[in-house]
């Protein structure tokens, strides 16, 4: 699967497929660049679950939350670990995806809610990676992220910098 990389630019870098952000109030704040491909296509671009990415998806509502760089925490973190099994408890979500800059640490994560599931996007309100580290909650337009096969359980582990399969064992 080819790596999905993510960024949140106040322009377009010119190399990537782009959608406009805005925030909660309707106003912009930057566009969404994506890109797939093995290398890491900008500084800022950081990697999420290539699965998250749908043409025809529907328009979402975002919960990105970004670690500091100065304190990004290990993938097995236990705060991470406890807001990872919180998410997968709860279920409401369309999709959730770690973000990472390395192989080691998480840098945030990505809670995507679809705009006409009103249960989605009101559990974006208690996103359990926002009590970690700061959140914005984010519109996007349709065509950009869908819904991914959800787990068979709380795939935690990693392995070369990567997730561990969850979609079998």
């Amino acid at each position: 699967m080819t790596p999905l990389w993510l960024a949140l630019l106040d322009e377009d870098p010119g190399d990537a497929d782009v959608t406009p952000v805005r925030n909660d109030e309707g106003e912009p704040v930057g566009l969404l660049s994506l890109w797939q491909g093995n290398d890491r296509p900008h500084r800022d671009a950081l990697q999420a679950d290539p699965r998250l990415r749908d043409p025809v998806g529907p328009a979402c509502v975002l919960s990105l939350a970004m670690a500091p760089p100065e304190a990004r925490p290990i993938a097995d973190d236990p705060a991470v670990v406890h807001a990872r099994r919180q998410v997968l408890r709860d279920g409401r979500p369309c999709a959730v995806s770690l973000l990472t800059a390395d192989p080691v640490s998480i840098a945030g994560a990505l809670t995507v809610a679809r705009t006409d599931r009103p249960e989605q996007v009101a559990a974006l309100r208690d996103d359990p990676f926002a009590a970690i580290w700061a959140a914005r909650v984010l519109r996007i337009g349709a065509g950009v992220f869908g819904a991914p096969v959800q787990p068979t359980g709380p795939c935690l582990e990693r392995y070369a910098g990567q997730p561990w399969p969850y979609d079998r064992f």
